[in-house]
Parts: structure tokens; C-alpha cells; sequence
């Protein structure tokens, strides 16, 4: 049902979802063949588009206009999460996005990395385009979070002890700080609703939360169909996420240190199909056995709560509704 609503809010923005997405292209027109083919991957490989979605209902929620401003605003947002996905799925060698391949696998690495540099560079283009000191100061500080929580990421990744706290010091960093800048930019556009943009960065960081630790979850639980790529893909590469740090924190001894075994060998990244397949069948026993998927989705409820109590400050109409349909999506999707 969650999906289904997600989807009518979608169609009722098809119009300024194309019109960003002719923002995103224009800038691609008479560039280089590569920079053309991969920019129009990035719109054809099938994105939510939440984030510029996101940006135009809480616009809306403030009665704000959705004008050039509020478009080229949007499509910045989008090109700077395009552009992270590009570099990503470098350092992550991933071959497969939404059901299809990544860039660095139809083209290769350099490509991706080279036109990643390019998307993002446009993404300030545009907004400087916005014309308001604050839009861009926000934008720039958040793209310098993201490349902090991209690293920090990083360092930790063959940390199997990390701890909640600095999970999710990561995840604000590198995920929920976008959808938080989405959320609340607007605000900064008007003097009337500059009392709004506190409120509505903090749902967004709420909201982004969530929808970090749900990818988590729909790691170890959702088919190719439902996911886009291969079930246990993070386990594979040795990424430590919401789960196995939960399942770290409450085996026993010896469980603990099979887990760890395990990963050093993710990490080697030298055993057979059929290993692999084994020590991921191990490790969802052990999340069944210490209900780790139960706590999971109850520190992500926590954040569901948040974002819930922080429209209570808002105004009941249309566009309160279509951002909790957006919470109730990011908390129960299946994709």
C-alpha cells in the first residue's frame, strides 16, 4: 500500500519531474558523446526521485511557489546524488542499480569517476542559478558532509566493532544530510518561511535515516526484483552495516568470532560462489536467532516517530498527507 501511494505521489509530480530532468540533460547538449550517454542513463535507470520530490511537496507545504528557482534547486539535489552513485558504485565495484547496470559496468571506472566530477560540478551551477546565498552555502556544506560520511564510511569498513553511534554519524553524513537539505532549502528562499527550515532539516535527517537503515535491512531480505541488485551484496563486500553491527553486539563468544572470520574473508575477497553462499546462509540464521531484523526496524521506528511528530507542527492538507505517504514508504518499501 505504501509503494502503491508512493507511486500516485509520482504521477502527480510527473511534470516537474520532467521538467528536472530536462534541467539535468540540457546540460549534457553538446558535451562530449560520454557525458551525454551516461547523463542520459542516469535519468533512464528508473530513480524514485525522492529527494527532488521531497524538496517540491515541503515547498508546497509553505504555500512557496514552484518556479525556475525551486526546479534548478531540484535538479542540483539530484545531480549531486547522481554523482555520488557514479563514484559509489566505483569504490564499491557494484555491476548492478535498479535492476540494471552501473555506469562503471557499461562504460568503466574512469568513465563513471570522470562524468561523476562533471554532474557534480553542474550540480553548483545550478545553484548559484538560485541566486540566494543561503540555497548555496546549504548545498555546499552538505556536499562537504556527504564526501566526510563517503570517508569515514571508508576508514570504518573493516571495523566489524563499530558502534551505533558512529553508524550512524555515518549514515547522517553520507544519506540523510541530502533528503534534510531537500526537506528544509525551500524555507531559506523566503523570509516568511525562514522559521521553517530548523524543523524541516531535521525531519529530513529523520527521514534519511530511515531510509539508510531500511537499505540496510533489504540487504539480507529482498530479492533482485525488489532490491535492484543482488541479495547480500554489502555482506559480500565487506561493508559493515545496521545488522551485522546489531548481531556483533549480541551473539556469544563463538558466534562473534565466526562472524569475524567471515568478514575478513568478505574483505580478502577470495572465496568461491559457493563459500560465499554459505556464510551469507549463516549469518541470516544468526540474524533469526538474535532477532536482529526486529531491532532493526525498531531503531528505524524511532526515526518514523520523529519525522511523524515533526509535521505535527505543520498546517493539515494535501501536502502533509503526501509527506507522511513519503515516511510510511521509506519505513515499509520494498524497493
Amino acid at each position: 500500500m505504501a509503494h502503491s501511494n508512493y507511486l500516485k505521489i509520482i504521477t502527480n509530480y510527473q511534470d516537474e519531474i520532467a521538467k528536472i530532468d530536462d534541467i539535468i540533460l540540457d546540460y549534457s547538449k553538446n558535451k562530449s558523446p560520454l557525458i551525454q550517454d551516461i547523463c542520459q542513463h542516469l535519468i533512464n535507470s528508473g530513480g524514485k526521485r525522492i529527494r527532488p520530490i521531497l524538496l517540491i511537496i515541503c515547498a508546497k507545504l509553505q504555500n512557496i511557489e514552484i518556479n525556475n528557482q525551486i526546479l534548478n534547486l531540484a535538479a542540483a539535489i539530484e545531480m549531486i546524488h547522481s554523482a555520488t552513485l557514479l563514484h559509489d558504485d566505483v569504490v564499491d565495484n557494484s555491476q548492478t542499480r535498479r535492476n540494471q547496470k552501473t555506469a562503471n559496468a557499461i562504460w568503466d571506472n574512469k568513465a563513471s569517476i570522470l562524468v561523476g566530477d562533471y554532474v557534480f560540478a553542474i550540480s553548483f551551477i545550478l545553484m548559484v542559478k538560485s541566486d540566494n546565498i543561503k540555497a548555496l552555502e546549504l548545498l555546499a556544506k552538505t556536499a562537504s558532509i556527504m564526501a566526510d560520511g563517503e570517508v569515514m564510511q571508508l576508514e570504518n569498513s573493516s571495523n566489524i566493532n563499530i558502534d551505533i553511534d558512529q553508524y550512524l554519524k555515518i549514515i547522517n553524513g553520507k544519506t540523510a544530510i541530502l533528503f534534510a537539505s531537500a526537506a528544509s532549502i525551500s524555507a531559506l528562499l523566503n523570509v516568511k518561511t525562514a522559521k521553517n527550515h530548523n524543523k524541516l532539516h531535521e525531519f529530513g535527517l529523520n527521514l534519511g535515516v530511515i531510509f539508510q537503515i531500511i537499505d540496510d535491512i533489504l540487504d539480507y531480505k529482498a530479492n533482485i526484483d525488489n532490491l535492484g541488485k543482488d541479495i547480500g551484496d554489502d555482506f559480500f563486500e565487506g561493508k559493515v552495516t545496521l545488522p551485522l553491527i546489531l548481531l556483533m553486539q549480541k551473539a556469544n563468544k563463538e558466534d562473534k568470532n565466526k562472524i569475524s572470520q567471515i568478514h575478513l574473508k568478505n574483505l580478502a575477497q577470495n572465496l568461491t560462489s559457493k563459500e560465499n553462499n554459505n556464510n551469507l546462509e549463516y549469518i541470516l540464521k544468526l540474524f533469526a536467532k538474535y532477532q536482529i531484523f526486529d531491532d532493526s526496524f525498531a531503531l528505524a521506528k524511532k526515526y518514523y516517530h520523529k519525522c511523524l511528530k515533526i509535521l505535527e507542527n505543520f498546517d493539515n492538507n494535501r501536502h502533509k498527507e503526501e509527506l507522511t505517504t513519503i515516511i510510511n514508504y521509506s519505513f515499509s518499501r520494498l524497493s
